[in-house]
């Protein structure tokens, strides 16, 4: 029994301790789990904590990024938009003023002073002056031109009291008389009627100042009824074709497919033009060979012996009655003026060295190519191109003949097709204008607000070409420029 009790107090004794052991395990046990579980939910939100803000901060970056891309883009954008390249020439705008116009004798265009005297002329050297800079490089956000621009009006002594609005204006002023003495020419024919015949009579010689504008690579004299509508690049790349500033030997070739030759004629070699025109197939009847140039559209390059030499010609007064310059350049309206000695200039006495353009895209007047609209066409050919049917974003300038002067406010003549591009034209004369305005009124409220102090005129006739500057169908009704 002793045994047995020993061996049971041992037993129990064990037990005891095998009790004891189990309960320390599952204490320590539930503990570990504790700890681990605990341990556990602090790494998860450890995790979601360090993820959420590594997410943050990569969202900054990325927002970061996005707006310095944006500044960039921003920035790039505002260089690209305001960034002008340097010209590759500046190039001379001339107008003619020969008198200061009159409200009387209308239709005597010698006593009215011609037609560049409209007494209305400022308007059309205001809104001539506007396009031109609208097609130049100092547009060249919208228009692309590499071409600087200068103004020029050569004001004949009679038309000095009405000069300084071209100062103005900003052109300059170069007072400019008939470049040779009436009474010099030779042939007494001449003498008595190049004064009555023509726009001007001999004032219109004034034009040929132009060839002595040495400043200026390339002078373009026009009409004050025109309108520049496109930037004239090519033509200048081409005739300034050896000048290095203007490009390399395939942008030149580029310009010259461009170019528009009445006709289809090739032009000659890069660097031998030294003139542009369009002929006025209108003054002429079909078949005609010798056509007129267009006086109111002429580029040349600037040149003492060419100025000289039409002098010479004038003065030597070889113009026949009936027969014109020579005995063959002649017989059309300002035939004893640009008409007609630019034509005997370039054709006969230096043939090559001038290019006529087409008259659909350079100088249009929205005349038919027709006599009276279904005979011969006027340039002796058996098909012959309507220029009233050119696109007007392919047009390059456009002169008010035939059209009438937009600042007479009068609905086009003519035909259905005249009166729908004279419409056109004039539609777009009037939207330079409204421009031009614009302009002058944000110049009148620097700081102010955008629109600055504009108010767009309300003249009833026919708004949709006239834009409110019409109060009627006639000159009186014109609303002239603030």
């Amino acid at each position: 029994l002793p045994h047995q009790t020993a061996q049971s107090v041992i037993s129990l004794s064990n037990n005891q301790n095998r009790r004891r052991n189990q309960k320390r395990w599952s204490t320590s046990t539930i503990q570990c789990l504790v700890l681990t579980s605990v341990l556990f939910t602090l790494a998860l939100w450890l995790s979601i904590l360090l993820q959420f803000g590594s997410e943050s901060t990569i969202d900054e970056s990325i927002n970061d990024e996005n707006i310095s891309v944006k500044d960039h883009q921003f920035d790039v954008a505002a260089t690209q938009q305001n960034q002008q390249p340097k010209a590759k020439a500046t190039i001379a705008y001339a107008v003619s003023l020969t008198s200061c116009g009159s409200t009387t004798n209308l239709h005597d265009n010698i006593a009215n002073g011609g037609h560049s005297s409209d007494p209305s002329f400022r308007e059309g050297a205001a809104v001539l002056a506007h396009s031109i800079h609208l097609s130049s490089i100092r547009n060249f956000a919208q228009s692309g031109s590499h071409y600087d621009y200068k103004l020029i009006v050569f004001v004949h002594p009679n038309a000095r009291a009405c000069s300084d609005i071209f100062e103005e204006l900003g052109y300059e002023i170069q007072m400019r008389d008939t470049p040779f003495k009436v009474a010099d020419i030779k042939s007494l024919w001449l003498q008595e009627h190049i004064v009555k015949s023509g726009c001007c009579g001999e004032k219109e010689y004034l034009k040929l100042y132009s060839y002595i504008q040495f400043d200026y690579p390339i002078v373009i004299h026009l009409d004050l009824d025109s309108l520049i509508l496109k930037p004239m690049d090519d033509l200048f790349d081409v005739m300034l074709a050896d000048d290095k500033l203007i490009g390399k030997e395939e942008s030149i070739e580029s310009a010259r497919k461009r170019v528009a030759v009445m006709h289809d004629n090739p032009l000659p070699q890069s660097g031998s033009i030294d003139a542009y025109f369009t002929r006025d197939y209108n003054m002429i009847n079909p078949g005609k060979k010798h056509v007129g140039v267009q006086g109111g559209f002429l580029i040349v390059r600037p040149n003492q012996a060419a100025f000289d030499e039409y002098i010479k010609i004038v003065l030597s007064g070889n113009f026949r009655s009936g027969g014109g310059w020579g005995g063959q350049y002649g017989g059309y309206f300002g035939a004893q003026q640009i008409q007609g000695i630019c034509s005997y200039f370039y054709d006969k006495k230096h043939p090559g060295t001038g290019v006529e353009l087409n008259k659909c895209y350079y100088n249009v007047m929205a005349d038919p190519p027709r006599q009276n609209e279904v005979g011969k066409c006027r340039d002796g050919r058996e098909e012959c191109q309507d220029c009233r049917d050119t696109p007007l974003e392919e047009i390059y300038s456009v002169h008010f003949t035939l059209c009438q002067k937009p600042w007479k406010c009068r609905y086009p003549s003519g035909s259905e097709k005249q009166k729908a591009m004279c419409s056109k034209f004039h539609g777009e004369w009037f939207r330079i204008r409204e421009d031009l305005e614009r302009v002058r009124a944000l110049e009148r409220n620097v700081g102010g607000s955008e629109v600055g102090d504009y108010a767009k005129p309300k003249g009833p006739h026919m708004p949709e070409i006239f834009r409110g500057f019409c109060k009627s169908g006639q000159a009186s009704g014109y609303i002239p420029l603030q």
